[in-house]
């Protein structure tokens, strides 16, 4: 059951797309021969490939988690970074990482390095059906070599999604003796990491990083359609899909 909710999770953002829903507009149009009904398609397309209507979705996104100035935050026993900055490919037999948010990496070792808190935790992040390294695996490699040492580093189990982080951190909890933790993810991704780490009881603090919206300026290109407005206004609908498949699938 669990891992077809995985497949759900990724599924449902492609069917509830702008993409497959001007399509369908669009079939619509011609299957009953309405001008007015294509010309409409046309108007979403538009409309939908504004980076400035990809740039206010995402302003909505992140309002409730602004930056912070790190002598805001408290003590914590460790710092959880959350998957979902990498790729790891293999191409020719050369293994290789791309890198697409490092900001949750590098705030976790800038909240460890003054002394924020005590450890650093990195989830397992791996998908069903990756043959990659998990996540959490290079992200610790990375570490050592910034001087974090082998010992302060923890990682989890694998790991598919948010809420199986939130699970495995619980599992961490006890055994390393850790009563509290700051949680560091993206400023958009936090509003899930927060209902999903809570639920499990959870002492947190939050930090947010990588913000797409706050702090950007608009200026005249964010008024002409793009096929990277289109790109970011999806990948905005998705995280809120990702929000309402959370809130009404992932109840534990």
């Amino acid at each position: 059951m669990a891992a077809l909710l995985i497949y759900l999770h990724k599924i449902l953002p492609l069917v509830f797309s702008p993409l497959i829903f001007i399509i369908f507009i669009i079939s619509v149009g011609l299957l009953v021969k309405n001008t007015r009904i294509i010309f409409f398609s046309i108007v979403l397309i538009c409309f939908f490939s504004l980076p400035l209507t990809a740039h206010l979705i995402w302003l909505t996104l992140e309002s409730a988690y602004p930056p912070k100035q790190r002598n805001e935050i408290n003590n914590y026993d460790a710092v959880v970074v959350l998957s979902g900055m990498l790729t790891n490919n293999q191409i020719n037999g050369v293994d290789f990482v791309e890198w697409s948010d490092p900001d949750r990496f590098f705030a976790g070792l800038e909240i460890y390095k003054e002394k924020k808190a005590e450890k650093i935790i990195f989830t397992r992040g791996k998908l069903p059906w990756s043959n990659s390294t998990p996540e959490g695996e290079i992200l610790k490699s990375k570490a050592i070599h910034f001087g974090v040492p082998s010992e302060k580093i923890i990682l989890t189990k694998e790991v598919t999604n948010t809420a199986e982080e939130a699970e495995a951190v619980k599992e961490l909890l006890q055994s390393n003796n850790i009563n509290n933790v700051l949680i560091i993810t993206s400023s958009f991704h936090m509003p899930r990491a927060e209902l999903l780490f809570r639920r499990q009881g959870i002492n947190i603090g939050l930090y947010p990083v990588d913000f797409k919206a706050i702090g950007h300026e608009v200026d005249w290109t964010y008024y002409f359609p793009s096929a990277y407005g289109f790109y970011k206004t999806s990948k905005g609908i998705r995280e809120y899909i990702g929000r309402i498949y959370y809130f009404f699938f992932q109840k534990n």
